[in-house]
């Protein structure tokens, strides 16, 4: 059971989704600032895969204000990558096959490892350039990922002996775009395959904050908010935040569509200026324990 002596007091996770995830989390913790509730500075910054970006930028010492400039200007080069129909009708394919979670992992899993066109270092290639620390941040930072070989989950942080580009290529090797990343024994993927925040594995934080641009990835795959209930039952003071109608119009349908990310990003802005004070009561200690649900509005 996570309370405060035993474990990180606060942990911000921070999930995947693309270049309009990336750009609403950060208008989310701007807002949150604007209202004096500062995510950045949690025990534990916690992401998988566009998620990771953002949780070294803030382990850098970066401020939700001035990421939020950067992408309302478009100031800053994010990954370009080229996800075509195709890719995207083989990804459904996989993750909509099954009604069963594991069965589901493991057909993703396949679709990985099918991926040999493309090397591994193609993926450091193009994930490298937009790494914003040079090695692992001194503050706690965990990165997402799941071996393709076993389906297990994993966090990657600065004590497993893993450099940090190879950490951060796994967390990004989202099939068929990317194959695994070989690390150890295993052959690691996206983290996001399995669940677009991995929440449920920060079960020795007392309190915890989840940023989830995608509620509930494709497939028979767990939703963020299952996973924030996950925490609630293991003690962890926890609450959930997901794009409400004007924050999913905003983003889209093309997650990768630059244009989009100034958009998502002032979405983002207003919804964490809005519950903020939600926020403020899991952050602090001082509000209701349990997770709160955002409703769509």
């Amino acid at each position: 059971m996570a309370n405060e002596a035993n474990g990180p007091t606060t942990a911000l996770v921070l999930g995947g989704g693309g270049l309009t995830a990336y750009g609403w989390q950060v208008g989310v913790l701007a807002g949150l600032a604007d209202a004096g509730v500062h995510l950045g500075d949690a025990d534990v910054l916690a992401g998988t895969s566009a998620g990771s970006l953002l949780a070294l930028d803030l382990a850098k010492g970066s401020a939700p204000a001035d990421l939020y400039t950067e992408q309302i200007n478009r100031e800053r080069p994010m990954i370009d990558v080229d996800f075509t129909l195709a890719m995207t009708a083989r990804y459904l394919w996989a993750a909509l096959g099954s009604r069963d979670p594991d069965k589901t992992l493991k057909r993703l899993s396949r679709l990985a490892l099918s991926v040999r066109d493309v090397p591994e270092t193609a993926v450091l290639e193009a994930i490298g350039p937009h790494i914003p620390v040079p090695d692992w941040p001194e503050r706690p930072v965990r990165l997402f990922a799941v071996d393709a070989l076993t389906g297990t989950p994993t966090a990657f942080t600065a004590t497993d002996g893993v450099d940090l580009p190879h950490a951060m290529a796994a967390t990004c090797a989202l099939p068929p775009l990317f194959p695994p990343i070989t690390i150890g024994k295993g052959r690691w993927m996206d983290g996001g395959v399995r669940s677009a925040t991995n929440a449920d594995l920060l079960t020795d934080c007392a309190r915890v904050v989840v940023l989830a641009p995608i509620p509930k990835a494709a497939g028979a795959t767990p939703s963020a908010q299952s996973q924030v209930r996950t925490l609630t039952t293991h003690g962890t003071r926890a609450t959930l935040l997901t794009p409400d109608r004007a924050s999913r119009q905003a983003f889209g349908r093309n997650p990768l569509n630059a244009a989009r990310i100034p958009g998502a990003a002032r979405e983002g802005r207003r919804q964490g200026r809005e519950y903020a004070e939600v926020v403020r009561g899991v952050w602090d200690g001082s509000g209701p324990p349990g997770h709160e649900q955002f409703p769509d509005r």
